[in-house]
């Protein structure tokens, strides 16, 4: 077996597991499908928008009939990227027969983040506007932030604030649906950043999004914020690995285990380890900096289903598209 000293959660291996590096699925294969196109802009300090969309009815659907629009957010550097930023934002094989097969059609809408790879200012989806606090968290809460914070004080104006770009997106969104036949529900994904991204836009708009899926969101909602996902009766779909190596799930995650096991509408998918469509334990060490457990991601865009059919967790047997069926299709 490969020297296990460079994966970070090699002890909770068990007997039998393997290293598995690549996804199951074919990337790339599916990005053709997808039509380019540019928001003009709504805001100075965004700019324009440069972003994908699927149309099932231009590729054979039927016009007569309303299909959920899929609003996904890729991680952090997605858009370095390009085009494959769709596939980062775990919806490419969404736009692949089988999986529209699966949910009776979709539309997908992929924007870019305006990132310029500059750590000193990325602009990231999680890119805060002024005002960032934990004024709205309680004070349990913030007992199990403020030590970390200490550490990390940099991180302290991404608590409470919301993204620079939600307005923006919100635009997209509009025009992007304007455009399609019949546009139905919507159900927004994000992942990494375009987690925090896609909490602070679903807190702004939550009475126009119909379903949520969030994958190892760099945000930790507040007691308020999950009162208001628990009066819109929205269904949500957290996934987060126990030891993501960039997103720590006892940072974003654990503090509100409690709250989400009260909430009817919330489901939650938090394996002890994220794997590929192989079955493997999923690791990107070979390609540098070790992410694997971060990018829950993939086995999202594996549907939660392994190739031989079996399903990820056995609460799920129909995966992701047949939960986005029920709750948008």
């Amino acid at each position: 077996m490969t020297e296990m000293s460079k994966y970070p959660w090699a002890q909770w291996m068990q007997p039998g597991d393997f290293i598995s590096e690549k996804p199951s699925y074919p990337i790339g294969k599916y990005l053709d499908l997808f039509e380019d196109r540019v928001f003009a802009g709504c805001d100075e300090q965004v700019g324009q928008l440069r972003y994908y969309v699927y149309d099932p009815v231009k590729h054979g659907a039927p016009a007569d009939r309303r299909y959920p629009v899929i609003f996904a957010l890729h991680g952090a550097g997605g858009s370095l990227a390009g085009k494959l930023a769709v596939s980062w934002a775990g919806v490419e094989m969404f736009a692949s027969p089988d999986y529209q097969a699966r949910m009776g059609g979709a539309y997908i809408v992929a924007p870019l983040a305006n990132e310029t790879g500059d750590p000193k200012n990325p602009m990231t989806w999680m890119t805060p506007l002024p005002g960032g606090n934990l004024e709205s968290y309680s004070p349990k809460l913030r007992a199990q932030l403020e030590p970390w914070l200490k550490e990390n004080p940099r991180f302290l104006s991404l608590f409470g604030a919301d993204s620079i770009y939600t307005t923006t997106l919100w635009a997209v969104l509009q025009e992007a649906r304007a455009s399609f036949t019949n546009a139905g529900k919507t159900v927004l994904f994000g992942t990494s950043a375009g987690g925090y991204g896609a909490w602070r836009f679903l807190l702004r708009y939550t009475q126009a999004i119909d379903a949520a899926l969030i994958m190892a969101g760099a945000y930790l909602p507040s007691e308020a914020d999950l009162e208001k996902i628990r009066s819109a009766n929205l269904p949500l779909w957290l996934c987060h690995g126990k030891h993501d190596e960039c997103v720590p799930f006892e940072r974003m995650a654990q503090p509100i285990l409690p709250l989400l096991e009260e909430m009817p509408t919330v489901q939650t998918y938090f394996p002890e380890l994220v794997r590929r469509g192989d079955h493997g334990v999923a690791s990107n060490a070979a390609g540098g900096m070790e992410i694997g457990q971060h990018c829950i991601n993939d086995a999202i865009q594996q549907d939660l289903i392994f190739e031989d059919g079996q399903p990820y967790d056995e609460r799920f047997p129909d995966g992701v598209t047949g939960w986005v069926k029920r709750n948008a299709g």
